[in-house]
């Protein structure tokens, strides 16, 4: 049991890209930039409580960030430049982990993230299992039947470099992460729940890209956000046990203060496995509830 196996996409659209403006449309940038305003940086502390199924899994996450803007200006392409550091911190019932980035977007439709999440996982539902090849079955059965899980650390480095615009109500954005894996399991591969694949136990690359195209509704007491979205991670480069999903996303964002908590938002979504090892076109849920604890 972990969280879903895309959780990239689902922190993205819940923690990263719906709050923070993109790129206005070309007419937008044509007019003249309002009057720049003071620099001054920004601390958030955001939490997220999520629930999916194939793969089932729980996860309460929370991640804070402090940013600073690097141009005074409100012009489309400055207004979100930024730098920033933050970290991280997620529970489920197969681990905790906890983690650290640096973030730089030298314009509103760029942004560069790197960082390092160690992990802990606590030898239950199958989490680290070991096995002997890449090309080894690791489905639920597969997993159980090994009765080889077992508790142990894994660490994953990171750099997410990621593209977004916005065009009137439409957004766009894509993104990539470029993650390599290590861990003490026994091996030679072991089972990740978080990924969802089996990884080289002394080292492995791990390379996911994800794009959306969303439609932002306003409304009075917030927006709705509603699009399609595509995945596909692929193991030290090969397409053996390659990961492909394409889904539909819908994310409620409220304003102010609702029932104490400020700022939720309630996003979900279903895809299909276009690719999978074990689970070739089976559907995909998630659910997940994000709020923020401070600004």
């Amino acid at each position: 049991m972990g969280f879903i196996g895309s959780r990239g996409l689902m922190a993205m659209l819940i923690l990263g890209l719906l709050p923070t403006p993109a790129v206005r449309s070309a007419a937008a940038q044509d007019r003249p930039a309002a009057p720049s305003v003071p620099l001054a940086s920004v601390g958030e502390l955001r939490g997220q409580l999520g629930a999916s199924i194939n793969n089932a899994g729980v996860q309460l996450s929370f991640e804070a960030s402090r940013r600073r803007p690097l141009f005074a200006s409100r012009h489309p392409l400055l207004s979100e430049a930024h730098i920033g550091v933050g970290g991280s911190a997620a529970f489920t019932p197969a681990h905790a982990r906890g983690g650290v980035w640096l973030e730089a977007a030298p314009v509103s439709v760029f942004v560069l993230r790197v960082g390092a999440e160690p992990a802990y996982y606590f030898g239950s539902f199958d989490s680290i299992t070991s096995f002997g090849s890449r090309t080894d079955a690791f489905d639920t059965d597969s997993r159980r039947e090994r009765q080889s899980a077992q508790s142990g650390t894994a660490t994953r480095f990171y750099v997410t470099p990621r593209l977004q615009a916005r065009a009137g109500r439409l957004i766009g954005v894509a993104s990539a992460d470029f993650e390599w894996w290590s861990s003490n399991a026994v091996g030679p591969f072991f089972y990740e729940p978080t990924r969802d694949t089996l990884l080289d136990a002394s080292g492995d690359r791990l390379t996911t890209l994800t794009s959306a195209v969303l439609y932002e509704h306003p409304l009075r007491t917030g927006r709705f956000t509603t699009g399609i979205t595509h995945s596909r991670m692929r193991v030290d480069g090969e397409s053996l046990n390659q990961v492909q999903r394409l889904g539909v996303v819908a994310v409620r964002q409220f304003n102010g203060r609702l029932f104490t908590v400020h700022e939720p938002s309630v996003t979900v979504s279903v895809s299909r496995y276009l690719d999978h090892p074990n689970k070739q076109n089976e559907w995909t849920a998630a659910m997940a509830i994000g709020f923020s604890l401070h600004r």
